[in-house]
Order: structure tokens, then sequence, then C-alpha cells
């Protein structure tokens, strides 16, 4: 029987943030922009200081999903007014009827798991392993 590794990382000490965006187009002109700035955008953030890990998703061919993971709530906002994210809001100011966008933050979780591929809050804290069957 083959095993599962299952990590369970200590949240105690935690001060990290999640923050979710998402996007959506509603004409062409949005369709466009999303996809021709999204990787450039998931690099920007990926190698911003204080991102541990974002895990991009595509919903749908017009709708996108980023889970990025922070340190801390002042690196969070030193990317919000980095190039790359003033970009993104400059576009919506300037073509409002182009993109919907939501975004959420959030705390660290009260418990997290991970199997097989530890990703989010597991990539950067110390985890506890464990074996599961």
């Amino acid at each position: 029987m083959k095993e599962t590794l299952v990590q369970r990382p200590d949240l105690d000490k935690a001060e990290h943030l999640t923050l979710i965006v998402g996007l959506s187009c509603r004409n062409l002109r949005g369709f466009l922009f999303m996809w021709m700035n999204v990787i450039s955008f998931i690099w920007a953030t990926k190698k911003a200081p204080g991102c541990t890990h974002i895990l991009p998703g595509v919903i749908s061919p017009f709708s996108i999903l980023l889970v990025s993971y922070w340190t801390s709530p002042r690196d969070m906002m030193r990317f919000v007014k980095a190039p790359a994210h003033m970009r993104w809001m400059q576009f919506i100011y300037k073509h409002p009827r182009s993109l919907n966008l939501f975004n959420e933050t959030y705390g660290r979780p009260q418990s997290a798991n991970y199997i097989n591929s530890p990703r989010g809050y597991a990539g950067s804290l110390k985890s506890e392993q464990g074996r599961d069957v």
C-alpha cells in the first residue's frame, strides 16, 4: 500500500496573510488586457518581497483567481503600490466597464493540511510531518 505524506504546519506564531484576487472580463478589451498581462502580474507577485507563494487559477476563459500568501501586511501593501499592481488599477479606472475585480484578505488559518504537495503556508513555515496511509 502506498503511503501519503501529510504535512501540518505549526500556525501558532504565523503572521502571514492570504490575499485572494478575482478578475473577470466584461468585454473584449478586458479579455485582451487580462490575458496579455496576467503572466507578468503573476511573476511580479511571485518575486515581490514578502510573497511566499502564489497560486493562479483559471476559472473559465473569462475569469481568473489568484491566491497569494504574504509574510506581513506591510509587505502586501508595498506590493499594492508597486508598478505591476498599479498597471491593473490604472486600466480598471480608465476602462471601468472592461473588468470586474474583487479582492479579499484573510489572516492565518486555524488549521491547514497538505497532502503530497505543500503549498500556501506550508511553503514558508516549518511543518510537522506525519504519515497517513
